[in-house]
């Protein structure tokens, strides 16, 4: 990509009156006596799924639970993650037995740093893991790996309303964060571990018979049944000192008064593997219909993060501005309405991006990005604005095959935003359009 942008700008160097560079600054407004414009160029739009991504070891937001979209269907996100001890531990109490010990509870922790829909109550559930994932391996975000199939979520207390806002507790202590708080069972996750004292399991996380060997990791996901409009997807921080699963017993081994609660952590951080998986069900949704159908696009079409959907757009009649003389696009910008309230739950994603397809099936910037970094979603016209000034020139000119645009939404695999834009024969006052400033000469 680097290189390419390089070819690109050292071409606009040496190049001096080209006809496909004519233009390309805006010129100011008191100069723009005989430039014409247009603003019904024609336009088709439509939406396409998007490939799987990357959704490893990232240094952002881990996405959990579900929500049930209007448009989309049912939207969700589970994790795999290590959890790595935090010290060599052999729990047998000096001078007693295993036996002697006694369990509390168990509770994961999970920092929470934001939200994207409604917060619902959600059945949250958690399995372990009964296949390796290794931290320098590359996992997407359609990866799924093996658990046990018992859920350690005891019975009746995985149900829980997120909030996202208030902050929380955890081991009693009052932190900085929103805390997820998803209680564990005594005897499918504690006693085990407790089991492997002494035996070397408990002494290291990596290596021989290590912990990390032993226990594989924790799959944590949302198992609700949601109606329309209800759900939410959390933005959840696993760096937090405040992730983790925290163990807390008692050594019954002494006198009564020495009874004291202890605590032991099993910690999420950047030595664990851990990924991200999302899941798309688009079933019976105005999203399957139109990915049956791409002619419905031209009503509404669709942009979903979470490697979902991409919107795209055709400008299928901007060679005809080549048989028109000699013409200088001074300006051309697309803008994109989408359809949003105040009082709607699913926020447009804050920036947007235009990518031009290759011939090789992938993609590229278009060579506007370093004059205008993306579309960024103004409230007051509910609408993205991108400026393609040098793209449609480089059009114009023969220099680019005349592919569709694609658009695609920044935090792919960190974000949970949606948007559902007009199509370009919406019946609603506002359509996409494509605004060309341009004049000719001689």
């Amino acid at each position: 990509m680097l290189s390419v942008v390089c070819f690109i700008l050292l071409l606009f160097a040496q190049c001096k009156k080209d006809k496909s560079q004519l233009g390309l600054n805006v010129q100011p407004q008191s100069d723009q006596i005989g430039l014409m414009q247009s603003d019904t160029s024609t336009l088709i739009t439509y939406s396409t799924l998007s490939d799987s991504i990357a959704t490893d070891e990232l240094n952002a937001a881990a996405l959990l639970g579900s929500y049930k979209d209007p448009f989309f269907g049912n939207v969700s996100a589970s994790i795999y993650t290590q959890i790595r001890l935090a010290g060599s531990v052999d729990f047998t109490p000096e001078g007693g037995t295993l036996s002697d010990l006694e369990v509390d509870s168990v509770i994961l922790y999970l920092a929470i740093s934001g939200g994207y829909g409604n917060l619902d109550a959600q059945n949250f559930e958690v399995y372990q893991m009964v296949e390796d994932i290794f931290i320098d391996s590359i996992y997407y975000s359609n990866r799924t790996i093996a658990n046990s199939g018992l859920n350690l979520v005891p019975i009746g207390e995985g149900t829980i309303v997120p909030d996202a806002s208030t902050p929380g507790f955890v081991g009693g202590v009052q932190t900085n964060n929103p805390i997820l708080r998803i209680p564990l069972s005594v005897n499918d996750f504690a006693i085990p571990i407790i089991n492997q004292s002494g035996i070397g399991t408990l002494n290291t996380n990596d290596g021989d018979n290590g912990f990390v060997d032993w226990f594989k990791g924790l799959y944590i996901t949302s198992n609700t049944f949601q109606n329309s409009n209800e759900g939410a997807i959390l933005y959840l921080d696993l760096l937090s000192a405040n992730s983790k699963v925290t163990m807390f017993y008692r050594d019954n081994s002494g006198l009564p008064s020495e009874f004291d609660t202890l605590s032991f952590d099993f910690n999420i951080n950047a030595s664990c593997a851990r990924f991200v998986n999302f899941v798309q069900d688009y079933s019976g949704s105005p999203v399957e219909a139109q990915l049956n159908d791409t002619t419905l696009g031209q009503q509404l079409f669709y942009l979903q993060a979470m490697g979902g959907v991409r919107g795209n757009v055709v400008l299928p009649n901007v060679e005809r501005y080549k048989d028109s003389g000699n013409i200088i696009i001074n300006k051309a910008e697309l803008v994109l309405p989408v359809q949003y309230y105040t009082t709607d739950a699913y926020l447009p994603p804050s920036e947007l991006f235009l990518v031009r397809q290759l011939p090789d099936g992938g993609i590229a910037f278009t060579p506007d990005y370093n004059d205008s970094r993306g579309g960024n979603y103004v409230a007051s016209t509910k609408s993205y604005t991108f400026n393609i000034t040098r793209y449609l020139n480089q059009l114009i000119a023969g220099e680019y095959e005349n592919e569709p645009l694609t658009i695609v939404t920044a935090g792919n695999a960190v974000t949970a935003n949606r948007v559902v834009f007009n199509g370009a024969e919406t019946t609603l006052k506002d359509k996409p359009k494509l605004i060309i400033t341009y004049s000719k000469f001689e």
